[in-house]
């Protein structure tokens, strides 16, 4: 469970009972307290439900070295087990977890149980706030259409040398936020990062505002839209969903549920927001799950890379949908399982899968993607993957394989071969705007059927 490498070893440096003051544990929890650096020892506390943790240290990991080293300590039995009661911290935070998740419980059962109201007084006032929201995003859309004809006047490259251009990108980001388009804000900042960041980076700063100006021309044709393209519209600006009308109308896909890759990014306000692809092994679907957790508080649910559950999800509405809740209100719904092994066939046709979801959804700026026989490559200090190419598109004289450029950290980019040897694997990750971000290898099991595959490397790298 542990988020890299450097927490594992700073995790094993804790493991020694003399540096916990106090530990305890019951059939629902596990608590104690690490001496740190300050005069207050860190709390440390574990829902064993999920397992969930959450403690007062100010790491951005999840679980945190004190977390992971706190199990630790449980597995090697120093632990006790009862006899002592829970401390108020553990029991107050154990509370919480409770309420919240029975007020979730609550409200989706209200939801799918409440008579439906009158159709056309809730039509009228669904309407009308929807028509002054969107009349508020139009006009910071039209701004934001504005501000990019004019950079594209000026001339990208230009924005390198302006010592004004960071202060115009803060503005715009903070207008975004004003005009109720907190998605927008997100990108702007995200797309700032690429100035300046490599020979090639006009080129990507165009491609991201290519892709706003196609949401800017979506806003204007809405009256147009079927409902499901206004939804993804609505999901690109971040137009939010309330989740109980999702666990109630969404469509509801049960399966065994492989964890195929994790990403953790950090956002403003100390916000962790964590990515997990799911791939279907019955249906094969492929679901995006987003979490969030605040100020350490840790995450609800413990999804483990390259583990399958039996649960059902729901997905949010749209073309090509991908975004999904778990069909439960915590982690006790997620039944962890030895299912069925994940078969080679994910990876066939991945080119034309993917221009089929970009088809259905132009504005989605993430996509699920596989790659079957490929091998990873260092090509003039940059990483790239060898694409194999279709023996029907092979010219004389061309090579068999077409050099992708991959997002991967150095150390992970070694580790990643040192463990195959170079041999040829199958790969997953997130394709952004042209950039492939891998974030799991899989290589046929020994002594099974060929087709058959096994995780052998999943991205521990730090949070992005």
């Amino acid at each position: 469970m542990s988020p890299d490498a450097a927490s594992s070893k700073a995790a094993k440096g804790l493991q020694s009972i003399s540096k916990w003051p106090s530990v305890g544990s019951d059939e629902v929890a596990v608590w104690g307290e690490c001496q740190g650096s300050g005069s207050k020892p860190y709390q440390t506390q574990v829902d064993l439900s999920g397992p969930a943790f959450k403690c007062s240290c100010p790491s951005r990991k999840f679980p945190c070295k004190h977390g992971l080293a706190l199990m630790l300590l449980r597995a090697a039995g120093q632990v006790p087990e009862g006899g002592a009661a829970q401390p108020e911290w553990v029991s107050n935070w154990l509370g919480g977890r409770q309420d919240k998740a029975e007020k979730k419980e609550a409200k989706a059962a209200a939801i799918a149980a409440a008579p439906p109201p009158d159709p056309e007084v809730a039509a009228r006032q669904q309407a009308k706030r929807e028509d002054k929201r969107w009349d508020k995003m139009a006009a910071g859309m039209q701004e934001l259409s504005l501000w990019m004809q004019d950079m594209v006047s000026s001339g990208l490259a230009n924005l390198a040398g302006d010592a004004q251009a960071r202060v115009q990108w803060s503005n715009m980001a903070a207008r975004m936020v004003d005009a109720q388009v907190p998605a927008m804000s997100a990108r702007i900042k995200e797309a700032w990062q690429l100035v300046d960041s490599h020979p090639g980076w006009p080129r990507d700063v165009l491609v991201q505002l290519a892709h706003w100006q196609l949401l800017v021309d979506a806003v204007q044709r809405r009256e147009s839209l079927t409902a499901e393209v206004k939804a993804d519209v609505m999901a690109a600006l971040g137009w939010p969903v309330d989740k109980a009308e999702v666990l109630a109308q969404g469509q509801a896909v049960a399966d065994e549920w492989l964890v195929v890759g994790l990403r953790l990014m950090e956002r403003e306000g100390r916000l962790m927001e964590r990515r997990v692809w799911l791939q279907g092994l019955q249906t094969g679907r492929m679901a995006l799950v987003l979490d969030y957790a605040q100020g350490g508080r840790g995450f609800e649910t413990a999804w483990l890379a390259g583990r399958s559950y039996r649960c059902g999800l729901h997905f949010y509405p749209g073309q090509a949908a991908q975004r999904a809740l778990l069909a439960g209100s915590n982690a006790a719904d997620l039944v962890e399982q030895d299912g069925l092994p994940l078969s080679a066939a994910v990876a066939a046709q991945p080119l034309m899968r993917l221009a089929q979801r970009v088809a259905a959804n132009p504005l989605q700026p993430v996509q699920p993607l596989w790659c079957a026989n490929s091998r990873l490559l260092p090509v003039d200090g940059q990483w790239q993957l060898a694409w194999p190419r279709e023996s029907s598109t092979q010219e004389e004289g061309n090579q068999a394989w077409a050099p992708v450029p991959v997002a991967i950290a150095d150390d992970e980019a070694w580790r990643l071969l040192a463990l195959t040897g170079g041999e040829p694997l199958q790969f997953f990750g997130e394709w952004e705007e042209g950039r492939w971000r891998l974030l799991s290898a899989w290589q046929a099991a020994p002594a099974a059927n060929a087709a058959d595959l096994q995780c052998v490397w999943q991205n521990q790298g730090e949070a992005a």
